[in-house]
Order: C-alpha cells, then structure tokens, then sequence
C-alpha cells in the first residue's frame, strides 16, 4: 500500500494499519537534569510500512493533519499512551507524566474535553500523568483554544508549549495561557556551545520561563558539552540522542535505570546542581523584593551618617515620584539637597533621634499636595547602628478626612453650645456619655454633674420608673420612646421636660447607644393648666344655666303639690314625689359641685357605663329644651378601666354638648361603648348635626379654633390632652350635614410610661 497514492487512501485503510500492527508506539525519554531521574516521557508514533520502511512520528503526523486521519490517530495514540503508562506503574516503575502532542483540528473538535476525560477513566490513569502538547501556531486562535485549554487544566491534566522559538508566539499568550512547561525547540540546542546567539537565546528562555514560574525543556540533546551548558544555565528538563533514542515499551522497561544513571555519571552533580539552582533562587527572591519595593504605592529609603552628615543610600516607592522627588537624585544626598532648609532642618531632628537608637520615630510631611506618614527605624549591628531604614505612605485621604470631621465638629458643637434643647449620649449600661452645653443653660448644673452618672440623676422620684421603664422599651423594640418628667434645677423648683430618645444600632444591629433629646416644657405646661382652668370654669357657667332649669321644674311640682296640699293634706303620695324631686335637685347640685371642684388627678378602677349616665343625666333637660334624644348601647361583660373620673367627665361632657349644639333642630345622638380588643375600649358618639369640613376638621382641637361662634376651641383640645394622658386616642370623622362621629380609645389597664408616649 502506497501512503502516497492519496490522502484519502490514507484514511480508508487506517484501521487496517492498526490490525497488521503497523502503527509502532514509541516512547522518548525526558530527564531532570538536577536529579538525572526520568522526568516525563514523550510518546511518539512510527508506521513501519512494509515497502518504504519506517516512516516518522514527524512526517505521519502531517499527513494524518492534512487528511483529517489525526483525530482517530491521535486519540488512539492519547489512548495506548495512557494505557502504556498505568502498566508500567502497575509493574513497579515511579509515577510520571506521559505527553501526547495535539494538533489544532483535535483540540477544537466538539467534546474534546469530554474524550479526554473518557479515556482517563477507562484507563484508570490520574489526569497529572497525561500531558498534552501544543504547537505556537496553536495559540494564534487564542479565543477559541483558550477555554478549551482551561477546562482542561480543571480536570488536572498538564500543558506544555512545544518547539518554543521555532513558531508565531506572542509573549502575551505565553502569560495568558495556563502553560505548565515550555519546551526549546532542538534547533536552538544543537549550536548552543558554538553560536552565542543560540546560547543567548536558550538563556534568556530559561530566565523567562522562570520568572513566570514555568519549567524548561531542551529537546535534541546529543552531547555533554550540550548538557552541561544547560545544567550550568539551570535548564530543568532534557531529552535526545545522548541520554536514548525512541524506544518500545519494553525496551524502555528494560533501559530505565540504565538511562537515569547517565547524568549522574556525565553531567554536573546534583549537588552542584541544587546550590546553582538555591543561588538562582536567591537572586530572583532578590529581585521580586526589589520589583515588589518599587511598585508599592509609599516609598522606603535608607541613610547613613557620614562625617556629621546624613546621606541616602537607597530609595524605591511609586510615592517619591508623587511628591516630585526622583530617586537618583536623593541617592547620595542629604536633606539639604533636595528639601527647602526649614523642611530640612525639620526632618533632621528626626532622623538625629532615629540615629540615637530611638525606635518608631514617626513623622507627617507634606510635598506637592501630597500628606505622607513616615516611619524611621534603626538597624544595629551588635551595639553599633549602621544605617537606618524609612518607610512612607500616603495618608492624604485621611488627612482630608479628618479635616472635614473637625469641621462638622466645630459645626455640631455651634449647634450644641448654642441650642436650648437638653442633648445626651447614654450607653447601654444606662451611663451618660456626653450631656450638652445646654444642661447648665436650661437646668442650672454643668454637663459634667451629669456625665458618668445615670439618666435619672437629679430626676423627681415619681418620674425615675418612667425613665427606666422607657429604656428598656426602647432597648427591647429598637426604636424611639418618649416620656414627660421633672428635673432638679440648681436653684430648686422642678423643671418640666419632653424627652425623645432613639437607640443607635451597629452593624450587627444591636443598640449600641441612645441619643437622648429633651426640651424645657414648664411653661407649656402651665399655659395647659391655666386653659383647663379656662375651660373648666366656661363649662361651669354653662353648666350653671342647665342647673337653673332642672331647678326650675321640680320647683315648679313641689309649688304645685304645696298648694294641692292645702286641700288634700291626707294623701302622702304627694308628699313622696315631693320628697324624690329634692332628692334629684341635690343630686344635680351635688354633681356640679363635684365637678367645678379643683382636684388633682386620682386614677382609680371605674365603670364607664357608670360615668357616662352621670353625664347624660346632666343634659337631660336641655337636650329635651333642643328637641334631641339620646341613645345608649353597651356590650355586655364590659371590664372596669382605670381614670380620673372627673376627667373623663369633662371629656364626655365636651363631646356631648358639642354634638347637642351641633343639631339646632334636633336629631339623635348615638353613645356606643364596646370592647376593641383585649386591651382597650372604644366609644362611639354619632350626632346628625350639620358637619364638619375636610379643611376646618384639620384644625379640631388647636386652642382657640372652634366651629362655633362664641366658642374658644379649648374643649376638645383639653379633651385630647385627657386622653392621651390615660394613654388613649380621639378620632374624629364628619361630613357637611350628615353628621360627625368621635371615636376615644381607652386602654383597660392602668397604662404605663411607654403607654403615656405620644
């Protein structure tokens, strides 16, 4: 058969080359030129034709590339190599890898990869003992090998770069690719000892390949002056004619021993080797550190004194040349070379005590907009100091931002010197951090009475379990309290204070601390008395009108009955309703004196079916006079609730005859008192007066905005204030000539501090 007769003849009959055992597997070892162990082996194909004799790996190969037979061939050679490589580990041999070469068209086949992997597992063989070679012009269509060669290093299979030199390869593809060893192509080692340039070559390769971490291989070697010249330039691995020719599987079985002796014998020690390749080592750990040095963002110098002066004998640093200072210039200087004479002079007296032996000497310069920490550091040589050792970075953004947090220091501490409100800190150990200026303005003592000391320092008694309550509120629940309570003031008396306090969460978000705001409400709090007084007495006399009528009346019976009496002296029935309609004007009298009595507020458990009949019962006569009835409706098993019955009264009292008045022609009011939830009860009043505007309904319950004409709007603004006391709510809802509804909220249980925030 002619393998020249065509190139698909080539292909028809390859499986018939692999029937007559045609297709000869070789294997060429590689040895590590320190040790002189066999490092790797290189597996190679001949066709031993039966008419042309032996044709080479090289000449078959391109062949099979052009004819497309190099799929099938190469994925069998990748598979009898593999195959050959497990047996021998199997029968004794040591573990290395064996490199298959690719061609282009099997590398970018579709599931190349997947292949790759499948014969691994057939063959049982480690993916770290297969290594594929690939040629540089390979790398030309770097965006499609690439990812292919990537997935392949995921599996763990080895890369190597074959006949480097003789190919296209750019240098960024050589840094790109994950390339485990580059091997120099034959052609470059065969003249090494006789052509500089070769030599060259060959030594800036290995150098190269070195600093990117990469191992080196020289193929074709076939002398020992060639092996020694590449020991001596630290070259890794080696193969050619003068360690073995290609051999069969089981003449390489028989030889490998023989093979590994021959360096030993031939080249460099290992010993000799290992000190060579420990000093190459050494150099280029060198060379890193200078490398890394120069590129570090600060910048390291180093001086010594000479003759009472101190000169720089080393710099490296990105940052010299940030601040305008080049490197040659400041070697061999002094201070006063490169620096104005005062910033000289300044530095100087840092370096005089860094020279003294002083440790961590530290200063701050600054030089072309730029702010530099540095830090100087004797180096001693026994007792004696040699030299001294600088380093600097640049600490201009924390210079500028510690200017801009002193200027929003001195702006928060304007604010805080010159505002009235009462401004803490306090930890979550219940300790006052920081008090403002403000303390001694509002309250007489300075802030430091009170910082290191508890919130409730100076704090009337009464209010202390408010304070401690709200704390823990807000601890719990992460969010703002508030409470009203009494502080001391330095020249005795109470002073009145609203306090808002928000916790301050962390990272984690636990409270880290609590900014406390406070503000001086005494005088508030006395207007707020003066308009209940206010309010009290127009009700009063309002009041006093309701009483003359239902005076009126039963005075009108009893005279009735009086002069009945004259004539039927004998009846004693007369008598009874004389008798209950003096009880019911005592009653009435008795109520209004109870009410225009000034009592302070006492929380007890009440009924409020109870108190609201008192109330109704005190407009049953005008309500009569307006033509308006009034109906009530309560659920059963309503719970008592604690309140200041007379409070509540006003608050009733208000409500109602703001709803009497608000129907001149009469109507129903509807009184409703349910349970809300388990926690509080609501009331309902529901009149068919004439209404409430959206605009005006905004404004219900400021002092001095009333919808009536006479009226001073003070009513329900008390009303809410009553409420919200008892820990409640007022809603009001209405439309123009429909009517309005008022809806109190009122807790059941006698409400807490936190209950009393608003």
């Amino acid at each position: 058969m002619e393998y020249c007769e065509g190139k698909s003849h080539l292909t028809m009959n390859l499986n018939e080359i692999l029937a007559r055992k045609e297709l000869r597997l070789y294997f060429q070892p590689m040895l590590n030129l320190n040790s002189g162990k066999i490092n790797e082996v290189e597996a190679l194909f001949h066709w031993e034709h039966p008419e042309k004799g032996v044709i080479s790996s090289f000449e078959l190969f391109a062949l099979a590339e052009e004819t497309g037979a190099i799929i099938q061939i190469g994925e069998w050679l990748m598979r009898k190599a593999c195959e050959q490589n497990k047996l021998w580990q199997k029968m004794g041999l040591p573990s290395f890898p064996i490199a298959v070469c690719l061609s282009a068209c099997q590398l970018t086949q579709p599931n190349f990869v997947e292949r790759v992997q499948r014969i691994l597992e057939e063959t049982q063989l480690s993916p770290e003992y297969l290594e594929l070679e690939i040629t540089e012009s390979i790398m030309m269509d770097a965006h499609i090998v690439l990812p292919i060669l990537r997935e392949l290093k995921r599996i763990g299979v080895q890369i190597s770069l074959d006949d480097f030199g003789m190919g296209y390869c750019s240098l960024y593809y050589l840094k790109e690719f994950p390339i485990d060893k580059i091997k120099i192509s034959r052609s470059f080692v065969c003249n090494c000892t006789t052509d500089k340039k070769d030599a060259t070559l060959i030594k800036a390769i290995i150098a190269m390949a070195h600093q990117l971490s990469l191992e080196v291989a020289a193929k074709g070697i076939e002398s020992k002056d060639q092996l020694l010249f590449l020991q001596q330039h630290l070259c890794n691995i080696g193969e050619g004619a003068f360690f073995s020719d290609p051999l069969l599987p089981n003449e390489f079985y028989e030889s490998f021993y023989n093979i590994e002796r021959i360096i030993r014998e031939e080249g460099i020690s290992p010993v000799l080797c290992r000190q060579k390749q420990l000093e190459e080592e050494l150099e280029n750990a060198r060379q890193e550190l200078r490398d890394t040095v120069s590129l570090q963002q600060g910048m390291i110098f180093k001086f010594v004194k000479e003759n009472g002066k101190f000169i720089h004998t080393l710099c490296y640093g990105e940052l010299f040349y940030r601040i305008g200072i080049i490197p040659e210039k400041l070697i061999g200087k002094e201070l006063f070379d490169f620096f104005p004479k005062d910033v000289a002079e300044k530095k100087l007296q840092y370096y005089e005590r860094a020279w003294a032996g002083e440790e961590n000497v530290k200063y701050e310069g600054f030089q072309n907009g730029i702010w530099y920490l540095t830090s100087l550091r004797p180096v001693k040589q026994g007792e004696k100091i040699i030299e001294v050792i600088c380093s600097s970075i640049d600490i201009t953004e924390r210079k500028k931002m510690e200017e801009t947090l002193r200027e929003r220091e001195q702006k928060y501490r304007l604010i805080a010197e010159n505002m009235q409100d009462l401004i803490a800190v306090v930890n979550t150990n219940g300790i006052i951090l920081y008090a403002s200026p403000s303390y001694e303005t509002v309250l007489g003592f300075p802030p430091n009475v009170y910082e290191g000391n508890a919130p409730t320092l100076l704090v009337h008694p009464d209010d202390v379990s408010k304070i401690h309550s709200q704390y823990e509120h807000m601890a719990l629940t992460k969010s703002p309290g508030y409470v009203e309570f009494r502080y001391q003031h330095a020249q005795n008396g109470w002073v009145y204070v609203e306090s808002l306090g928000t916790p301050v969460l962390n990272g984690h978000g636990e409270v880290e601390h609590f900014v406390v705001v406070a503000r001086d409400i005494s005088k508030r709090k006395k207007v707020e008395e003066l308009m209940r007084k206010s309010e009290k007495l127009s009700v009063v006399g309002q009041l006093a009108a309701g009483v003359a009528h239902e005076i009126r009346n039963p005075l009108t019976s009893i005279k009735g009955f009086v002069q009945l009496l004259r004539q039927e002296v004998n009846h004693s029935f007369y008598m009874d309703i004389i008798i209950s309609e003096i009880n019911r004007l005592e009653s009435i009298v008795g109520e209004f004196l109870t009410l225009a009595k000034n009592q302070p507020p006492k929380r007890e458990r009440l009924d409020l079916r109870i108190l609201l009949q008192q109330v109704v019962s005190l407009f049953d006569t005008k309500s009569l006079y307006k033509n308006v009835e009034i109906i009530q409706e309560y659920d059963e098993g309503l719970p008592f609730i604690y309140c200041d019955g007379n409070q509540m009264k006003q608050v009733f009292m208000n409500i109602i005859k703001n709803a009497i008045e608000a129907m001149p022609n009469g109507g129903i009011i509807e009184i409703q008192i349910s349970c809300h939830n388990f926690h509080s009860v609501r009331l309902t009043f529901i009149d068919q007066g004439v209404g409430i505007s959206a605009e005006r309904i905004k404004h219900i319950g400021e002092p001095y905005f009333s919808t009536k004409e006479k009226g001073t709007g003070l009513g329900l603004m008390i009303s809410h204030k009553i409420v919200q006391e008892h820990g409640g709510t007022i809603h009001i809802e209405s439309q123009v000539n429909k009517g309005t509804k008022v809806e109190v909220m009122l807790p059941i249980k006698q409400p807490s501090p936190v209950e009393n925030s608003i």
